[in-house]
């Protein structure tokens, strides 16, 4: 005789994390010592000093003294948490797959956290109770405002040009990159990376908000794109703490928590430009 019941089989493998911000960011990688997980990091970077001196080999000889270019600016990476959970029945699934299922919730909501720390950070109060985060980019020099999607590109990477800036990332909503593709302004590159026609690397992060440096919000034609030095990101181990130690008996639940501490720095800085995106444009 046939059954109606439905059977509970294993959860199917998770997907791919999206395309984002550790595609194009160096790491995220392990802290250099153990304090740094607490404290942050702070070092002197190699890719911003922006000096070149050229001189005219002629007759007589040219007098004079070369010019030494001083050290550059540090930068530096304070340190934040990133948590998801995962609570259920003690019924149905062992404690291992619990812990898997909220390991694999971390894998996969890891990155959009890191990029709205990048982008607009967390505002205070909106988050069990703490103090607001600051986004990195609300320090960015401000551009002039673009009339459409190749401007916008077109003076992002004009401006780590000018900068000298080496390894430098353009930064955008997922909403752009349809107008950016529309535009022939991206490709792309080894399956995975999507870069300008230049080379420069282009992130649509889940988790950016498309705001403007201040906050200004996203209109029904415009929104803010931003080009940055390379990000660097240093990450701890994911804890899960032991699951037999967070089961309410009288509820017959389970409550689950991943985390892990992260620490993300610009170098060089970052620059915004309000971009103009109604399709009459492209």
């Amino acid at each position: 005789m046939a059954t109606t019941s439905l059977m509970l089989i294993p959860t199917p493998p998770a997907p791919p994390r999206p395309y984002g911000l550790f595609d194009v960011a160096m790491g995220p990688m392990s802290f250099p010592v153990p304090a740094a997980e607490g404290n942050g990091v702070e070092y002197v970077p190699d890719t911003c000093e922006d000096d070149v001196f050229l001189y005219q080999m002629n007759c007589p000889p040219v007098s004079g003294s070369k010019t030494f270019s001083g050290n550059e600016s540090p930068v530096t990476g304070a340190p934040f948490g990133v948590i998801t959970s995962y609570t259920c029945g003690l019924q149905g699934y062992s404690l291992e797959e619990v812990e898997q299922k909220v390991r694999t919730r971390m894998a996969l909501r890891e990155q959009r956290a890191v990029e709205r720390r990048l982008w607009q950070g967390l505002a205070q109060g909106s988050a069990l109770g703490l103090g607001g985060i600051p986004g990195l980019f609300q320090s960015a020099t401000t551009l002039s405002a673009a009339s459409c999607p190749t401007d916008a590109v077109a003076a992002l990477e004009q401006a780590l040009a000018d900068n000298g800036v080496v390894g430098g990332i353009i930064h955008a909503r997922p909403y752009m990159s349809a107008h950016l593709a529309t535009n022939h302004l991206i490709e792309r590159y080894n399956n995975r990376q999507v870069t300008t026609y230049r080379g420069t690397p282009v992130c649509f992060g889940e988790g950016y908000g498309g705001t403007g440096p201040a906050g200004q919000a996203v209109t029904a034609t415009t929104e803010y794109m931003y080009a940055s030095g390379r990000v660097m990101i240093w990450a701890s181990d994911v804890q899960v703490p032991d699951l037999r130690q967070t089961v309410d008996r009288s509820l017959n639940q389970v409550f689950a928590l991943a985390e892990r501490i992260y620490a993300v720095s610009v170098e060089c800085g970052s620059w915004a430009i309000q971009v103009t995106r109604d399709c009459t444009t492209d």
